[in-house]
């Protein structure tokens, strides 16, 4: 357990074995009613190259890649490599491992920041034993590994606020370039802005030459990739999939019948699809690169390649149906924005990739995420019920954030970490929102230790105010 001692966290030993031993338990109970790693996945994800390029042309295959960031290839292909035919328990211990990780970066976090004694261990436990943590535990993605980096980062921020070592700094700021290179959602502007104003917080401090050399050094590094994107596929981004993207939540519920506009077809289709709207040889430009992940339309025999270059030119022309969509039709986008928003707080448990999964446990999930769309049939009842479902989350939410605003008004400051987490969890709400469809619900996961975070430095003032109170009126 180096690492873990009291001394260098204030994890005591009982709440690091109450910890292992409720997981190993709860593990042992999920196994047993069929909850698995989906293996699947690494084949069929549109996000991952080819297995064999994983396998063989790493390095080759994640250069040339137009739609994602590089470093989850880069660790799947790494375990690939290294485990053989092993890879799938080595990913299922993996994932589980990381699993413990936030667990007990989550209570490192919770006590320092939510001085009770009880508090931190109940609000990890929460997370530990939710069943959204079990579901993405067991799908090969990397919503728990964001959840890390995340984590990570604000330990190193909650050290630095508290010691004011500019050495701290590098360590929140390594794990933010890290999830930029993970995923495309957050952005180099995101980056971006905590570097900013960590950099004006610190401008009159001996140090203010380090933190702008830190920051800068690590905007660089991810500003490679983007610049790497234009110079070989014509796009400053870490993702040409932006158009996709935001087309399936521009044209949700909307009817195109014109098959002459690119909206007809549903986005992420396979490339031939798109055969009227593409050149007779879309990929032309970039033949010997990697042709087997940017010119082939099926990938792993039988699965959609969306790694496909064509797919380059289709996601602009998207792009441009979306933003022509939404000039002409603005109160039916804010209308699919509003639902966005809904979906937003929904349990992580309506995920849709994890809901056959999320069955095997119903009346688990419906009690302690109150997800009652576990009870719902037919289309109109489950909307119904994931609009229900979300209201408890969104109480928690509102409450929350709302006592920490008021406490920063009145007291004219705030702790550098909560503010970074109303940054991170604004950033995603509003992203989410605005580009995203069905998925806001796991994005929401992804920082939701961090909202736990927040939460109990909330409930742990109160109760210090309501025993106060207690002891002025004895």
């Amino acid at each position: 357990m180096k690492g873990l001692s009291e001394k260098n966290t204030g994890i005591t030993g009982r709440e690091a074995g109450m910890i292992i031993v409720l997981f190993v338990i709860s593990r042992i109970i999920i196994r047993i009613i069929g909850i698995e790693m989906d293996y699947q996945a690494l084949y069929r994800n549109w996000q991952y190259l080819s297995v064999d390029t994983l396998r063989h042309d790493l390095l080759k295959g994640v250069w040339y890649d137009h739609t994602q960031p590089p470093l989850f290839n880069l660790l799947l292909g790494a375990i690939l490599k290294i485990s053989g035919s092993s890879a799938p328990l080595i990913f299922s211990l993996c994932f589980k491992i990381i699993t413990l990780l936030n667990t007990f970066l989550l209570l490192r976090l919770l006590k320092e920041n939510a001085k009770h004694k009880n508090i931190p261990l109940l609000l990890a436990l929460i997370y530990l034993l939710s069943p959204a943590t079990i579901l993405f535990e067991n799908e090969l993605f990397y919503t728990s590994f964001i959840t890390l980096l995340l984590l990570l980062s604000c330990n190193y921020l909650s050290k630095y606020q508290v010691a004011g070592k500019p050495g701290k700094l590098f360590g929140f700021f390594l794990p933010l370039a890290l999830i930029c290179l993970t995923r495309s959602m957050y952005h180099l502007a995101w980056l971006v802005l905590p570097w900013l104003f960590i950099l004006f917080r610190s401008r009159e401090k001996k140090y203010a030459v380090k933190v702008l050399l830190t920051g800068l050094s690590l905007i660089i590094l991810v500003s490679g990739w983007y610049i790497k994107n234009s110079l070989i596929f014509g796009s400053f981004t870490t993702s040409t999939w932006g158009g996709m993207n935001i087309a399936r939540n521009v044209f949700h519920d909307a009817v195109i019948t014109d098959s002459g506009q690119i909206a007809s077809i549903e986005p992420f289709s396979k490339i031939s699809a798109y055969t009227h709207f593409l050149p007779p040889d879309p990929a032309a430009d970039f033949k010997g690169l990697n042709d087997r992940d940017l010119l082939q339309e099926m990938k792993n025999d039988s699965f959609i390649n969306e790694k496909h270059a064509g797919y380059i030119e289709i996601s602009k022309r998207y792009m441009q149906a979306s933003k022509q969509q939404v000039k002409d039709h603005p109160g039916a986008y804010l209308k699919n924005v509003m639902q966005s928003a809904i979906i937003f707080f929904a349990p992580a448990t309506r995920y849709p990739v994890n809901e056959a999964q999320a069955r095997k446990m119903k009346y688990y999930d419906l009690l302690y995420s109150f997800n009652l769309s576990q009870l719902a049939e037919g289309k109109k009842e489950r909307r119904i019920a994931l609009t229900l479902s979300a209201l408890p989350k969104f109480i928690c939410y509102f409450l929350v954030f709302f006592i920490v605003v008021r406490t920063w008004i009145r007291k004219r400051q705030i702790p550098l970490l909560h503010l970074f987490i109303i940054y991170v969890t604004g950033y995603i709400f509003t992203v989410s929102s605005l580009f995203e469809h069905y998925e806001n619900m796991r994005f929401r996961y992804e920082a939701e230790p961090l909202f736990l975070v927040l939460a109990g430095a909330v409930l742990t003032d109160w109760l210090n105010k309501r025993s106060n109170k207690k002891k002025q009126a004895i």
